[in-house]
């Protein structure tokens, strides 16, 4: 399959090009489109991929990214620096709605959108553990960030309604996995120090979900017929994060003490949609497994953090 990605230097980015280039299924005709300023020594061992030069703001990179491809996957999503909040609105939200429009001239058969939970600022007060917030649920943003991707989401509602093609909107939690700079992974610092056996003050909780289920999700409906026109939540959990603390104390077998409050009880939201699509979710076993590895990059290279080391 054709694809034309965005996104590839960041967390979902860097962990999908390995498994559309490198799995034992189908391998992919993957087009990226990558900033002249972003980090890319981690796509050193992808030399197949064919990479465009430009930013979601230039339409001539757009155009030389759609051009003959099947299916677009729009992962990125700009975060700055910026003078002001006019300029992300440019960048994400206008600039998303010219790919689309690139990707209706480009006759590109499916658009997949990584849109995000954050679309979510006010909760219905039927609500509950016995309702579960589902993608039917009301969008009504209570950010800046959630706004924006409500937008992109609006844009790719109408495209899809007007049979420009199929789309599919993919929504995330907060995503944990290695990133390309190993140290901005999600809870990094929280293992560096009780690895170092530090005492740490953690509050507040968080919604998780693992980099490999998202990227599941994406393979689960690239091509697939049976998700055009549908939004799947991407949810694995709930944790406070004193409890995470703890998890992550124990796992790397730490001297050092978490302490803290506990956050406030989640919103509960269903995966359901997404477990009938086939993804996986791992659980608690799966922070676990993460944390682990986060510890064993730490120990093995140290201060040496370099991209290509994972």
């Amino acid at each position: 399959m054709k694809i034309a990605l965005t996104g590839i230097t960041g967390l979902v980015g860097s962990h999908l090009i390995k498994r559309l280039t490198e799995s034992e299924g189908e391998k992919h005709d993957v087009r990226a489109l990558i900033r002249e300023d972003s980090v890319v020594e981690h796509l050193k061992p992808y030399e197949e991929v064919d990479y465009i030069l430009g930013g979601l703001e230039e339409k001539e990179s757009l155009k030389k990214l759609l051009e003959g491809r099947d299916v677009v996957i729009h992962l990125a999503h700009y975060p700055g620096p910026v003078d002001s909040a006019r300029e992300l609105v440019d960048v994400n939200v206008n600039g998303s709605f010219d790919l689309l429009e690139e990707a209706k001239k480009a006759k590109v058969k499916q658009f997949i959108f990584m849109s995000a939970c954050a679309v979510f600022g006010e909760v219905l007060p039927t609500v509950s553990e016995d309702q579960p917030m589902d993608e039917n649920h009301p969008v009504r943003p209570g950010n800046l960030y959630g706004a924006i991707k409500a937008s992109i989401e609006s844009f790719c509602s109408a495209y899809h309604k007007s049979r420009a093609f199929e789309v599919t909107v993919l929504r995330p939690v907060t995503i944990y996995g290695v990133r390309p700079a190993i140290d901005k992974s999600e809870w990094f610092n929280t293992v560096d120090f009780l690895a170092t056996n530090y005492n740490v003050d953690v509050k507040g909780s968080t919604k998780y979900v693992s980099v490999d289920s998202v990227c599941q999700a994406v393979e689960k409906v690239l091509g697939n017929k049976e998700a055009s026109g549908k939004t799947y939540h991407l949810i694995d959990g709930h944790i406070h994060n004193l409890e995470l603390g703890k998890i992550i104390a124990d796992t790397i077998d730490s001297f050092g003490e978490v302490e803290g409050v506990m956050g406030e009880k989640g919103v509960p939201m269903s995966n359901q949609a997404a477990r009938d699509l086939g993804v996986e979710f791992k659980g608690r076993e799966g922070i676990v497994e993460y944390v682990r590895l986060l510890h064993e990059l730490q120990t093995k290279y140290g201060g040496e953090r370099a991209i290509t080391n994972w």
